[in-house]
This record gives C-alpha cells, structure tokens and sequence, in this order.
C-alpha cells in the first residue's frame, strides 16, 4: 500500500510536556513509522509548560509540527475564546493549502472538540480527505463558568460528530464501549494503548542505593495520589526504615498545590526524605530512573482515573525497574498482581502503601523479577513496532472504504 499525508490537529506543548503531549508525539512517531507523512497543527498550546520550554515551530521525531497562531502564548480570558476561533480559520486554510500542494489522505483530530471537529471535518468531506478523532481521556466538567463552556463544547462533538468521523481511536476499552455507542456502532472504533520506544527507556540494573529510592514523575494535576506517597514514606520513617522520594514535575497552573505539598512535608519533618526535583525536561528523565530503585504511581479512586490509561505507567514499566501503581482501569487488563506490578486497591491506605514498598526495598530478586515481567508486558503492549501495524489496519481500511 502508499504511504498517506496525514495531518494531525491538536492543542498540546510541544516539544515539552507529558501527558497528553506524549501521547500525541508518540502517536504521531507510530504513523510515521507505519511508512507515512504526517504534520502537526497545534491550534495553541494548553498553558502547562513555561513558554521558555516550547517552541512556535519544529520538528519531532522528524515530524514538523507548528502552533496556527505563530505564538506559544497561553490563551486567557476572553482571548481564549477568540483566539480559538483565528486559530480555526487558519487551520483551515493550512489545510487547503497543504492539500493544494500535496493531497491530504487523512486528517487526524487528536482530543479536540466541536468548534474544531466541525468545521474541518466540513472541509474534509468536501476535498475527501478522510478523518480519524483520537480520543485518551473522558470528558471532564472541572469548576468554573469556562471549564463548563469548554465541557459543553467536547460533549457536543461526542454527541453530534463521532458519526461523521472515518475512525475513531482510543485508548482504553471504557472508551471504547463509550464511543461505539455515541458513533452507533457505524464507525470502527480501535483501541490504541500508550506508545513508546520500550528501547529507549530500558534502565538496565539497579544500583545498589544505601538508601532505596522511589520515584514519581507527573504535572500534579491532583489524579494521582502524592498525598499518600508521602505518608507511607512517614510510616516507613517512623519504623526506622530507610526509603527516600524523588517528586519530579510541577504543576504551574496551580502553585499552591505545590506549595501544599511542600508544607505537608515540613510538617511531617520529611525535609530529608522528600525531594521535589521540580519541573524536569521529558529527555532528562532516564536519569533519575535510573538511579531510582522502585517506580511508584498511585491514581486517586475516581471516574475519570478509570478511564484511560496512564503514558506514565507504560514508560514506567519499559524502564524495567519494579512498578507500583494502581488496580484501576485498563491496567488489570495488562498487569497481573505480584508479577508484572504491585498492584494496590484503589482507595488503598498509606499503612497498606508502605508496607508493599518496605516488602520490596527488602527483597530485591523480587523487584528484579518484576521489573523484568513489567517490561516484557510493555514490550508485548506499548512498544512502537506492535502499535504501528494496528495504525496502519485502520489507515488503510478507511482509505479503501467507499
């Protein structure tokens, strides 16, 4: 078969960021490496990332990608509103444009919703051009009178525009029954797991800590549960246990939760025991990994965290070191308990954390064996060269379709 010019269209940080943005680098190196072209639009990007961390324009992976407005500023306020619609008028006439010098065989929405979807998937129908919407996360309502407006706007795609999609990806089987149902079973609906060059992040062995360390990697959005990794630490302190806690990323839109959990620490006297790396580039975090000794990343027992599936946990696993993290969601669907993970019960106690993490730091053939069942699970799952035949079956059949 051809290779295809595929578009992609979304609203992430790019080059930086984790997340969403991994997620849609990733999904757009599997494409490319089904033996396609792709492009990146970025309508704007999402206000996770400091500025000086991005860039208007560039390459991926050798794929170019460019934010529509010619900034990486953070839409605010009412500009959020109008800058969404400019942004939408040049995506489409980067479209035609493209289109004009090269036909476009797909344009792929990655997340986004009907201001979006609807106007482009118009011009798509009329130039031809088949469209995929990709989706990783359910949609959240959040407080505040613009969260509700931008949680209208999503549900209203899902509603009315699934239907006129040519495929529609997703990344977890909650999704996928959900978006079988709102597209009326008339439009296949895959699932594409989290996507990762498992040989990239493989850490090799442990170093022998004289202090075992646990890491955890994410932008503190307040899924995951910090709290209570840092409460099973003070456990462990309490009984005379060594253990230490590495907490890279920072969460700039909301600096008092930061600032929560920093208070937390002193209060608890764990100055020594926790260590906030703050905000740490993408491409520096094998570093850490590999002076770390257990991976640990615990969602909160919630609707949304049952929904997708974590990019973080699937890198975490390809590193090979022994994983904690939660029996919710998709993940009982790749992990087994005790053998490829330690899995806690959602809702699990810090004393029930911290004695799986004093279990571990005690028995290292255990994490060693683990570790190594973890990986081979992502390498079965995750790994690039398997996620890029599904792409390519779906690519190709909606092509071919009359």
């Amino acid at each position: 078969m051809r290779p295809l010019n595929i578009v992609i269209i979304a609203a992430v940080d790019l080059p930086e960021g984790g997340g969403e943005t991994t997620r849609l680098k990733t999904l757009a190196s599997a494409i490319k490496a089904g033996g396609h072209q792709v492009t990146i639009f970025l309508e704007n990007p999402s206000g996770n990332i400091d500025e000086a961390n991005l860039k208007v324009s560039g390459e991926i992976d050798g794929i170019p990608f460019r934010y529509i407005l010619g900034n990486v500023h953070p839409l605010k306020g009412a500009e959020f509103f109008t800058g969404k619609y400019k942004a939408v008028k040049l995506l489409l006439s980067a479209i035609k444009e493209m289109h004009r010098q090269q036909p476009v065989d797909v344009v792929w929405l990655n997340q986004m919703a009907f201001h979006t979807i609807y106007p482009i998937t118009r011009l798509a129908t009329k130039l031809g051009i088949k469209t995929v919407q990709s989706y990783e996360d359910d949609r959240s309502k959040g407080p505040g009178l613009k969260r509700k407006i931008i949680y209208t706007n999503q549900v209203a795609a899902d509603k009315y525009l699934t239907r006129r999609a040519d495929g529609l990806v997703v990344i977890s089987r909650h999704l996928q029954q959900k978006y079988t149902q709102l597209s009326g079973g008339n439009v296949p609906v895959i699932i594409i797991p989290t996507v990762l060059d498992t040989g990239k992040w493989a850490a090799g062995p442990e170093k022998k800590n004289n202090i075992p360390t646990l890491l955890y990697y994410g932008a503190f959005f307040g899924f995951d549960e910090v709290e209570k990794m840092i409460e099973a630490v003070s456990i462990l302190k309490k009984k005379n246990t060594p253990v230490q806690l590495w907490l890279l990323g920072y969460n700039r839109r909301k600096p008092e939760y930061m600032e929560a959990l920093a208070a937390m620490t002193r209060q608890m006297g764990l100055e020594k025991e926790i260590d906030f790396k703050g905000f740490t580039r993408h491409d520096k975090l094998k570093d850490y990994i590999q002076e770390s000794n257990i991976l640990i990343g615990l969602r909160k027992d919630d609707a949304w965290s049952s929904t997708g599936l974590s990019t973080k946990l699937s890198e975490y696993l390809a590193t090979g070191r022994m994983v904690i993290c939660t029996a919710i969601g998709d993940n009982t669907w790749y992990l087994k308990d005790g053998e490829s993970a330690m899995l806690m019960r959602p809702g699990c106690t810090a004393a029930e954390l911290s004695a799986v993490i004093e279990m571990a730091i005690n028995d290292d053939t255990m994490r060693a064996a683990i570790g190594a069942a973890g990986r081979q699970v992502a390498i079965s799952n995750f790994d690039m060269n398997v996620v890029k035949d599904n792409i390519n079956k779906l690519l190709y059949s909606i092509i071919t379709r009359k």
